[in-house]
């Protein structure tokens, strides 16, 4: 009788704690997924992949080039920014690139046929 008393009681506690411990968790952020792009041609077929954790990369290390935290950087290059393309990645070209004060910065992996080409690096200002 002690021990299913014991058992009775542990239960409850842990159904407790656990009921306690559920609603002191924070929600978990929304998970982003990576735009990809498909298309064949000719010379065969292209599949481009958002680099989300590259592209993350992109904006620290803008920030930390222009040595200030406030300036807005978005980790994406809307159709109207004035932008251009790179096959490496330098964020004293982005810095100096014109136009308005948003800078944006994307990076995606090139695959061709299923083979890994190249991550091109896409940044502007709008």
């Amino acid at each position: 009788m002690k021990h299913l008393a014991i058992i009775i009681l542990a239960v409850l506690l842990c159904g407790t704690i656990l009921f306690t411990s559920s609603r002191s968790i924070p929600p978990e952020p929304e998970t982003v997924q990576a735009e990809t792009i498909h298309y064949t041609d000719i010379s065969g077929d292209y599949l481009f992949v958002q680099n989300l954790s590259e592209t993350e990369r992109m904006v620290h290390s803008l920030r930390g080039y222009l040595k200030d935290n406030n300036i807005q950087v978005q980790a994406f290059v809307p159709d109207e920014a004035v932008c251009y393309a790179e096959s490496t990645w330098d964020p004293a070209k982005a810095a100096a690139f014109c136009g308005g004060p948003v800078y944006c910065v994307e990076a995606w992996d090139i695959f061709k046929n299923g083979a890994f080409q190249k991550t091109s690096y896409l940044a502007g200002r709008i």
